[in-house]
């Protein structure tokens, strides 16, 4: 038997998909918008600009679908249509997207956090091995692979029309392929093999950076401040704290993510088909907020941590007001 009610899960749904991931969904669509529009007028001369660049992309898409479950979960959707339909977008449409868009955007978070852990570590040859072209080969795969490893959960889960013999009509619902169990089954097992390794990525560089800053402190504190020691403390160090901070966000906000996947594999009836039905959508619901938390505080960690993106946030932003809170686009 489902832990949580109907009713318990209408209300709940009905104040945070309609409410708070409105609001949450609409603000960091236009942060991130805002990232891009930095980003490129900054150039892509730092790889990391790349980087970063694909990030706010994703996030885009992570934070699109959950202003679609506001949509889809308003009273007034909820009354005019059938919750066989709605039940069909949200899984075919709606979750698949922010999933993968979520896979993308972690993959994106380790190769960010394990390209400055190479700056630190070692900083003679990572400008030899993470070139301009190998970025851009490494974010374009990371896309490809992901978009093409859940191409067959949208084969497998299709929107039709079909028969409903309980109340003799026919309603837009989901219609599964013959093969949608395995097609299902390579999706979830790129999915949390994605999720899990790029989680284990972004902690093992974290704590690996967080090494290497404490080693160059020491070794700064026993040695005069000589050309290198400014470099490593003026030029990198900030963008590496602020790596740093976005890997701290990350792992908060990803950590009941994986937990919860995990889950999904152990308990067969943890899922959106089982009979713990409505506790996995519950459950789902705060995975989203979690999401669209990490989605969207990049921007002020960027405008906090880094000086290059405030100076040309405000030369793109002209500023109405003396102390820069009001802006307009120039």
């Amino acid at each position: 038997m489902d832990m949580i009610s109907d009713e318990l899960l209408a209300t709940f749904m009905g104040t945070n998909l309609v409410v708070i991931l409105t609001v949450l969904g609409f603000a960091g669509i236009v942060f991130n918008i805002i990232n891009i529009t930095v980003f490129v007028s900054l150039g892509f001369s730092d790889t990391t600009n790349i980087s970063l660049l694909g990030l706010a992309t994703a996030d885009i898409g992570v934070l699109l679908p959950v202003i679609g479950y506001s949509v889809l979960y308003n009273p007034l959707t909820l009354q005019v249509t059938p919750f066989e339909t709605i039940d069909a977008v949200n899984y075919v449409v709606l979750g698949s997207t922010h999933v993968l868009f979520c896979r993308i955007a972690g993959c994106l978070t380790a190769f960010i956090t394990f390209e400055r852990f190479m700056c630190v570590a070692f900083p003679l040859h990572v400008k030899a091995i993470v070139t301009h072209k190998r970025t851009i080969l490494v974010v374009v795969g990371i896309y490809a692979t992901l978009v093409a490893s859940t191409l067959p959960q949208y084969l497998a889960n299709q929107i039709a029309p079909r028969f409903n013999a309980q109340f003799n009509i026919t309603v837009i619902g989901i219609v599964l392929s013959p093969s949608a169990d395995q097609l299902e089954n390579f999706t979830l097992t790129v999915d949390i093999v994605a999720q899990v390794a790029s989680f284990v990525i972004v902690v093992a560089s974290t704590l690996g950076l967080v090494r290497s800053l404490v080693s160059v402190a020491k070794w700064r504190s026993s040695t005069s401040s000589s050309a290198l020691s400014l470099k490593v403390s003026g030029r990198d160090k900030q963008l590496v704290k602020m790596v740093l901070l976005i890997s701290v966000v990350f792992i908060a906000c990803s950590l009941p993510t994986v937990v919860g996947n995990l889950v999904m594999v152990f308990v067969k009836d943890f899922n959106v088909k089982g009979s713990n039905k409505n506790l996995f959508i519950f459950v789902c619901v705060i995975f989203f907020i979690l999401d669209a938390i990490n989605s969207i505080i990049n921007i002020f960690i960027y405008l906090r941590m880094s000086s290059k993106f405030r100076e040309k946030f405000w030369s793109v932003f002209q500023c109405r007001s003396k102390d820069k809170r009001i802006c307009r686009l120039k």
